[in-house]
């Protein structure tokens, strides 16, 4: 009973532990400040579009010379846009044609040196021919020698066999080559390198061409060409050209013909 009294007499003035008390920080005056000025200008926005938008008068009609404008520009758009059609159209016709003419002039190009060469070997035949029935043996019916660029020069042989040969005519060619006579009279001799891979004019050659310093075998019945490119050393100029044959096993003289470069 005493207990009872007591627990009543001292609940008003007892803390009770069951309520939690919270502390709660300030909110920075800066950021109120932010929040305020996010909230007026937003509101400011939605007004100036409600007042633009919503409650504006409607736009006035457009009068026949506003139309005839807007029909005319959108015209003129219409045209621009087919004319950058057409000109990107006509600008890759043209390179389509450019590039037909290239191969075009690639192929007469080549026509015209293959027309060449084979005019060259319609000479070198009708002299065969006319040589046939001639005297026996073997003769060099042609000898040319043309100078190209970086010091090289491409010569062309031409060997035949005349009197209507039985067995084939088998033996070596040797190339030489001299500069005009000096100051003492004496002719000085070129040493020849074999060209070979891309000489200067451009064109591919065989690897392994063989080595002009040392006689060329030869080997045929009614005729054989030689053709190839040598490089002469850096001031050298040739000015005679020599061809020398001679038949295997000997017994017989050489044949030797010898040319003036120009």
């Amino acid at each position: 009973m005493r207990k009872t009294f007591r627990r009543r007499l001292s609940s008003p003035f007892a803390v009770s532990a069951r309520h939690s008390i919270a502390i709660r920080r300030a909110r920075p005056r800066w950021l109120s400040c932010l929040l305020m000025a996010v909230v007026f200008f937003g509101a400011m926005a939605a007004t100036w579009w409600t007042a633009r938008y919503l409650f504006s008068p409607p736009l006035p009609p457009l009068t026949a010379e506003q139309i005839n404008a807007q029909e005319r520009e959108d015209s003129l758009k219409k045209e621009l846009a087919d004319l950058q059609r057409r000109s990107a159209s006509l600008e890759s016709e043209l390179s389509m044609r450019e590039g037909s003419q290239a191969t075009l002039i690639q192929h007469a190009e080549a026509l015209e040196q293959e027309n060449t060469q084979l005019k060259e070997e319609l000479t070198y035949l009708q002299k065969l021919v006319a040589d046939v029935t001639r005297e026996a043996g073997a003769k060099i019916q042609d000898v040319r020698l043309e100078s190209l660029a970086n010091n090289t020069y491409r010569y062309r042989i031409l060997l035949v066999q005349g009197g209507n040969p039985k067995n084939d005519f088998e033996g070596t060619v040797k190339l030489q080559a001299s500069t005009g006579a000096t100051s003492n009279g004496v002719s000085q001799a070129v040493s020849l390198e074999s060209v070979s891979g891309r000489n200067a004019d451009g064109d591919d050659k065989p690897q392994g061409m063989p080595d002009l310093a040392m006689p060329l075998p030869v080997k045929f019945k009614y005729y054989q060409r030689l053709e190839g490119v040598f490089r002469v050393p850096d001031g050298m100029k040739i000015q005679q050209f020599t061809v020398q044959v001679l038949k295997k096993g000997g017994g017989t003289s050489a044949i030797t013909r010898s040319i003036n470069v120009k």
